[in-house]
């Protein structure tokens, strides 16, 4: 029973529909109102100028009223529609009027009166022909016209236009009922006549179901292209596109106007720490906390953990308190992790400055923003703008930095801990570029990780070191194997393992003579891909080494789930490492741990001999830092080897 209620429901025009669906339908029926009425007001023009040439040449057979009467008619028809005509015209090609109520309501009033109009037309001239005994051809066209071509909602048109027909079957038997030879419409008549409003019912039932299956798929369509897939919010590209029309169009001043990008603190150790599905859950949380608190604001998901949200400052309440609100529940979502919100505050120049510009504007803010807890947001200002200013050029820069080998490998070495003798080198980035000069990896390495263009640094390096191996292999130059680090967007921008084999089959190296390094932090992907990830490179017969144990994550499920062959520890535990017995006792842990699961150690930033010796007693196989050797260009590396 509840299926046959819901499928008349859905036939009737019952159903709740959607304010997309809403909208198309209106789109629609003011696209086929603008062809009737165009139609319409081309037909009662000609009848016009035909009608005043009938009465300049007048014969007798017509009278002065009936030409009155017919004009009037004419002239009423031309005049409505000529007004739907401009009306659906500007509500069509003016985005800005279709949310205008005033302006909609108008339209809808002149649609109604217009068919309403239309189909009195269809009445008075189809008696004037009936009485003559002639077909009733113009209220059919007429009722085709209204109820075939517009879409309204069948609970509607359906008694419309039963109700119309009515009046109309009324009108015709009351002059067969004047006649003299019958009595009241024939029955021929009236079987005609039920058949024709059956017909006009299925055209509605039929025009309203096509419509609203159309209006749906477009939705479906519309909510891949113009919403986020996980939160139902805007994406970034209708994000932009809404914020350009807004700052072009509105008559608030775009001073008022703020950009706020919001980053969810320490996002990665939550996934980590509940999973991915909960962090989701999360995402989506804090997107419907944004639609609350920004409610008359465009907000949108930016990326993973991001969002960004133009607001109208001068509006109440004020920035500060929506932000203050959106934080106070955000920190509610889950009372055993402090979740936080970043936010970077940025205000556009003009109207036509670019969604996408000032978007980045904020994010620096924002990224800024995260090393100053103590403030509500951060506002862009003019040592951001310089700062932003290296960040366009290092991302805009880095393929022309590649290709002109401005980025440059350089070499550490790593010793065997009993005899110090050099057993690899770990290949590190290094940029000297014409303009800024020397750019350390800590200014390059974060924004490239940021705007996930890093894949492309770490695809260069794997390049030239192969190259570099290749060239010392051809002039029987001492091969050392080179670890080369691998960041966690590369795992998800490319195919890592395959990545390695392209290289090394290049330039015909073997296996061992490069391992692949990927950071503790790397960790927080997906457990699903970073296993396919690393079976495949275990696989092919590349060594896994695990960097930075110890930075952050340090979760022993890591050791448990992943077969690393070396366990590189982070130059954290030698920080104060004399006057610090705990880390002395952490390292040894450590050390003791990774030979019982058959996993190697490397410990990284080693400063001097005392750090040497302690690591060497505890069983440490491999040590790296200053104390041996920074980092250094290919040539650097070729003396160390030969002395």
């Amino acid at each position: 029973m509840k299926n046959v209620l819901k499928s008349l429901c859905h036939w009737l025009g019952l159903e709740k529909r959607s304010s997309f669906i809403n909208e198309f339908f209106e789109t629609a029926n003011y696209r086929s109102c603008l062809y009737i009425a165009l139609i319409t007001a081309v037909l009662e023009a000609w009848m016009l100028v035909n009608m005043v040439v009938l009465f300049i040449h007048n014969d007798g057979s017509r009278s002065t009223r009936w030409f009155i009467e017919h004009c009037i008619v004419y002239f009423l028809l031309l005049c409505i529609a000529i007004s739907l005509v401009i009306t659906s015209i500007l509500y069509l090609k003016k985005k800005s009027l279709q949310k205008n109520k005033v302006f909609v309501n108008f339209g809808k009033i002149l649609m109604y009166a217009f068919s309403l109009l239309c189909l009195l037309f269809g009445m008075y001239i189809s008696i004037k022909d009936y009485k003559k005994g002639e077909q009733i051809l113009c209220f059919i066209s007429m009722g085709i016209f209204i109820f075939g071509v517009s879409s309204w909602r069948p609970i509607i048109s359906l008694p419309y236009s039963l109700a119309v027909f009515r009046v109309f079957y009324l009108l015709m038997d009351k002059i067969q009922l004047a006649g003299k030879d019958f009595v009241g419409v024939t029955y021929a008549t009236q079987i005609n006549y039920f058949v024709l409003w059956i017909s006009i019912a299925i055209l509605i039932l039929s025009n309203y179901n096509q419509r609203l299956a159309e209006a749906k798929k477009s939705e479906n369509i519309t909510k891949h292209s113009v919403l986020d897939d996980l939160t139902g919010i805007y994406n970034t590209q209708s994000f932009y596109e809404s914020v350009s029309e807004c700052l072009k169009n509105s008559k608030v001043p775009v001073c008022n106007y703020k950009i706020l990008f919001l980053d969810i603190n320490d996002f990665k150790t939550y996934n980590r720490k509940f999973g991915f599905d909960q962090g989701n859950e999360i995402i989506k949380a804090i997107a419907k906390l944004i639609s609350e608190c920004f409610k008359n604001d465009i907000y949108a998901r930016f990326s993973d953990d991001h969002f960004v949200i133009l607001t109208d400052a001068s509006r109440k309440p004020s920035l500060e308190l929506k932000l203050k609100e959106l934080r106070e529940k955000t920190a509610l979502l889950n009372p055993s992790f402090s979740i936080r919100i970043n936010a970077g505050l940025y205000s556009p120049v003009d109207k036509n400055e670019e969604p996408s510009v000032a978007c980045d504007h904020a994010r620096h803010a924002c990224s800024l923003a995260k090393k100053d807890l103590s403030k509500n947001y951060i506002e862009y200002d003019h040592a951001m703008d310089l700062q932003f200013k290296k960040l366009k050029y290092i991302t805009t820069n880095l393929d022309e930095a590649i290709e002109k080998e401005y980025i440059k490998v350089y070499y550490q070495p790593v010793v065997f801990a009993k005899d110090r003798t050099v057993c690899g080198v770990e290949a590190l980035a290094r940029w000297f570029d014409p303009t800024y000069g020397f750019l350390s990896p800590g200014e390059f390495i974060p924004i490239l990780e940021e705007y996930r263009l890093i894949h492309r640094l770490d695809e260069a390096i794997l390049d030239i070191v192969c190259r570099d191996l290749n060239n010392a292999k051809e002039s029987s130059s001492k091969l050392l194997p080179v670890s080369v680090n691998f960041s966690r967007i590369d795992f998800e921008q490319v195919d890592v393992p395959a990545l390695i084999d392209k290289y090394l089959t290049k330039y015909n190296l073997s296996k061992d003579l490069l391992h692949a390094e990927i950071t503790e932090s790397s960790l927080t992907l997906s457990e699903e891909i970073l296993l396919d990830v690393t079976k495949k490179l275990k696989s092919s017969g590349t060594e896994l080494w695990l960097d930075d144990f110890g930075s952050g994550y340090s979760s022993l499920n890591i050791l448990k789930d992943f077969s690393f062959d070396m366990m590189k520890i982070d130059m954290i535990f030698l920080r104060n490492f004399n006057e610090n017995e705990k880390s002395k006792t952490i390292l040894k842990s450590i050390v003791d741990m990774a030979k019982t699961i058959g996993i190697n150690t490397l410990t990284e930033g080693v400063e001097s001999a005392d750090q040497a010796d302690f690591l060497t007693q505890i069983g440490c196989e491999r040590l790296q830092g200053y104390f041996f050797g920074k980092p250094m260009p290919i040539e650097e590396i070729k003396k160390l080897l030969i002395n």
